[in-house]
């Protein structure tokens, strides 16, 4: 059974200061933004506005974001111009921090079972029955960047277990199924979906549902700390391949990332946080504390691959544990190998823009 504890904090002083939001942008984000127009947007007019709309559409759907495009949802529906939709309901707001980074993920295929045997031995688990999500006023949230997990012990509230804790076996949860690969498993937690072949040739289809409470670490700088890798050579393949060809190593490196996910069966492939399936290259993994879910977006960077600019509105369908800031996203490249290759090198710098609703807006003044 799950528990839903409130705490309530008096804390006499805190370390360090308060963010300045934009006054405007304040009720949604924390971020630092500055209004300016879509004359000035990278390739707005190369933009396959029809295409977005569809995507917007798509979006509205989920209640998650219908409390602030409530309005333009329903105008939506019987717009006859797309490119003038958008113009004429929403403002741009360029995120200025200087922080700004794009990464990738996608959705992985991992073999798997069931049934825990000796070719499937590593589990997927499901949310933990014995999981406390600890939620605090609204007051202190802003100073908090990792959701608060806990478990009951001896009347006392501890913190819920760690990677390591976890891969030993404290869990009696029944697992969803079982994986052949603990490296492969590892990649799923941190693209928090996925799918698992199972051997009837069916597919399970899986999506983050929760986390353990326990910050993000970036295996990639440890290795580099190590001597593992050289900085300029990480990425998910080198990464990858470094732990297959060293497997006595794996335990160590991957236990340093104390973060774990927690998964739900899905109905359907790459479905993120919002609930709806994943747009390739159109949809992306934001910080919600900064980015509300459903937010359309627009965004300046390039592929990895080719270094061909990628200038165009996403959305913020998904969520990511190593995602924080106003301007951080994870774009979804698919499913595909060459996704795989896109997501595993994406490390790009961004421009970000926040295109928020006129009509709220129009409220706040």
């Amino acid at each position: 059974m799950k528990y839903l504890i409130y705490l309530l904090l008096f804390i006499a002083t805190f370390t360090g200061c308060s963010p300045k939001p934009n006054k405007e942008l304040k009720p949604i984000s924390y971020g630092d933004y500055t209004e300016v127009s879509f004359e000035s947007l990278p390739a707005w007019e190369n933009e396959d506005y029809e295409e977005i709309l569809r995507i917007f559409n798509k979006t509205c759907t989920k209640s998650a974001s219908k409390v602030l495009f409530e309005q333009n949802c329903m105008r939506a529906n019987s717009t006859a111009d797309a490119k003038s939709f958008f113009e004429e309901n929403f403002t741009p707001f360029k995120a200025l921090s200087k922080n700004s980074l794009a990464t990738g993920y996608f959705e992985p295929t991992l073999q798997g079972s069931l049934v825990q045997t000796p070719d499937y031995p590593y589990p997927v688990y499901g949310v933990p029955q014995n999981i406390l999500h600890i939620e605090l006023v609204s007051a202190y949230k802003s100073y908090l960047s990792k959701p608060l997990r806990g478990r009951i012990f001896e009347g006392k509230v501890l913190p819920f277990y760690s990677r390591s804790e976890i891969e030993n076996g404290v869990l009696e949860d029944t697992p969803l199924c079982y994986v052949n690969d603990k490296v492969d498993l590892f990649f799923l937690h941190v693209q928090g979906s996925g799918r698992v072949q199972l051997d009837s040739n069916r597919s399970l289809f899986l999506g983050y549902a929760d986390q353990n409470g326990f910050p993000y670490h970036s295996i990639g700088k440890e290795m580099i700390k190590r001597g593992m890798l050289k900085k300029d050579k990480v990425s998910l393949q080198s990464i990858r391949a470094y732990l297959k060809n060293n497997p006595e190593k794996c335990d160590e490196v991957l236990r340093t990332n104390p973060s774990y996910i927690f998964f739900e069966e899905r109905t359907q492939s790459a479905t993120g946080s919002l609930g709806v399936v994943l747009e390739k290259e159109r949809s992306v993994a934001v910080d919600k504390k900064n980015i509300p879910l459903g937010m359309p977006l627009y965004i300046s960077t390039k592929d990895p691959l080719s270094d061909q600019k990628i200038q165009k509105m996403v959305f913020a369908h998904d969520t990511g544990g190593a995602i924080k800031g106003e301007s951080r996203i994870d774009i979804f490249f698919g499913s595909s190998e060459k996704a795989r290759a896109q997501a595993g090198q994406m490390q790009e710098q961004l421009e970000l823009w926040m295109l928020i609703p006129n009509d709220y807006l129009s409220n706040r003044k």
